[in-house]
């Protein structure tokens, strides 16, 4: 029984039947409907592609075309609404038919009245009003995967990869067919990931740290989640990789900046402390060569004070301002403060015969920032490559990209590559993996990188070589 109003559109080449059909719609006394009649497939396409009607009739037989035909076409105007369709003789195979292209239900001719009439309705109506929410739910909840930020996947126990959203291609950098031919176990990088994967049914996994192992070596920071659901008795797994390496970067370049207004004002202290004595010895130094006869004794106090030089250029260096308070930012070029930097280390990269490739963008790339400093940072990537290769085989290409909010420079050398063990520490200040190293040089690169709203990344393999991407963010 049903109190509003269902519009039926009634389809039948045959007007006695038609009329014999809407008698029995008339004994459905609980029931109310508004019937429109169509005599041909013609009429009955043009009222379908309205989709103005709660349910459909369709007699089988209809001249050229079928009643088949019809509810094909309905699908292909998307109809939702329920469809039972009218036959002159009980066909099994014209039945399994309808009901496979989704008709609700199917009525023979002969066999046709009232109670069994209501009886389809109400099991037509009822049957597409669940099938309508499962659908409608579905796409929501489809929606909800696709448009996630997170790479969301389904796969079987073993990890073959059965469906994701289009936030993994994006995550990993992988193209749908790609991922489709690996597994999930292959793209996380976690000595106690494959256990963990093991015991994915009695122990679901929840927000674990794990290493992505993204196209072209490069490694993401993700949380993993993930549980095993069952479908039809058929289990498989549903899982989630969150991406946090921008909060990872983030609580790396906070800590940084702490250590590095820690260790600024150590250093100038020390400076201070250390520059007055530094002073008198250099003077004492050159008064007693004043003073010397003999030509052999002076070599000594030559000795004293060329390290007085010395020490006194690396306080110079250690107190090169590098914060933003300390820099002035100016609208200029990234490739003539490159050019200066590469200018610079000339006489390095001839004394070591090693080739620098510029691949530069062709458009001019322009920002605001300090031509000294900058230089200062470049030219530390610059030497530190041209220190990890060999000779007459270093090879340095310097890349930059104009993105639409960001300009990217990038140091990809062919040298010894940075160990794993010291890739999370070579921005610490005073860290180093030279003899001869001070440790301050990277870390004062990222200083003046960060003075300049940029952000500095570093991938490596040990053999192979190193890249340091800089990011620097034009976007207004």
């Amino acid at each position: 029984m049903s109190n509003r109003l269902i519009r039926v559109l009634l389809v039948d080449d045959d007007e006695d039947d038609y009329f014999l059909t809407r008698e029995y719609f008339q004994d459905l006394v609980n029931w109310k409907f508004d019937i429109t009649w169509c005599a041909t497939f013609r009429d009955a396409e043009a009222q379908i592609k309205n989709n103005k009607y709660d349910l459909y009739l369709f007699d089988y037989l209809l001249g050229e075309s079928t009643g088949i035909d019809l509810i094909e076409l309905a699908c292909n105007f998307e109809c939702e609404e329920p469809i039972i369709l009218l036959t002159g003789k009980g066909d099994t195979k014209i039945a399994v038919e309808a009901l496979r292209l989704g008709a609700a239900d199917y009525l023979i001719k002969s066999e046709l009245d009232a109670e069994k009439l209501e009886r389809s309705i109400r099991y037509a109506l009822e049957r597409t009003s669940v099938l309508k929410a499962l659908r409608h739910s579905e796409r929501r909840y489809r929606r909800v995967f696709e448009e996630s930020n997170d790479f969301l996947f389904i796969s079987d126990l073993d990890g073959n990869i059965i469906d994701f959203n289009e936030a993994a291609s994006i995550l990993t950098g992988y193209s749908d067919d790609q991922l489709k031919e690996k597994k999930i176990t292959e793209l996380v990088e976690d000595p106690l990931f494959s256990t963990r994967w093991k015991e994915i049914a009695d122990h679901p996994i929840h927000d674990h740290e794990v290493r992505l192992l993204a196209k072209d070596n490069d490694k993401k920071y993700c949380l993993f989640s993930a549980s095993v659901e069952v479908d039809d008795n058929h289990p498989y797994i549903q899982g989630r990789l969150h991406d946090m390496t921008a909060r990872k970067q983030s609580e790396k370049e906070r800590l940084f900046s702490e250590q590095m207004a820690v260790t600024g004002r150590l250093v100038r202290m020390l400076a201070h402390e250390v520059r007055n004595p530094l002073t008198n010895v250099n003077l004492s130094a050159e008064q007693l060569e004043m003073e010397l006869a003999d030509e052999d004794h002076k070599f000594y106090t030559q000795i004293i004070k060329r390290n007085c030089t010395r020490i006194n250029d690396l306080i110079t260096q250690l107190l090169q301002p590098s914060g933003s308070e300390d820099i002035e930012l100016v609208e200029s070029s990234v490739h003539a403060v490159l050019s200066q930097a590469i200018s610079a280390a000339l006489d390095r990269v001839q004394l070591k015969r090693i080739q620098i490739v510029n691949e530069f963008a062709d458009e001019e790339l322009a920002f605001p920032l300090d031509r000294v400093s900058l230089q200062m940072a470049f030219l530390n990537l610059i030497t530190n490559a041209i220190e990890a290769m060999e000779e007459d085989k270093g090879v340095l290409r310097i890349t930059t990209r104009n993105h639409s909010d960001h300009i990217e420079v990038l140091f990809a050398d062919n040298g010894s590559g940075i160990s794993e063990e010291h890739m999370d520490k070579i921005f610490e200040p005073y860290f180093t993996g030279k003899n001869n190293g001070m440790g301050i040089g990277l870390s004062t690169t990222m200083s003046i990188i960060h003075a300049h709203h940029g952000r500095i990344e570093v991938q490596s393999e040990l053999g192979l070589g190193t890249t340091f991407t800089i990011s620097f963010q034009t976007a207004k």
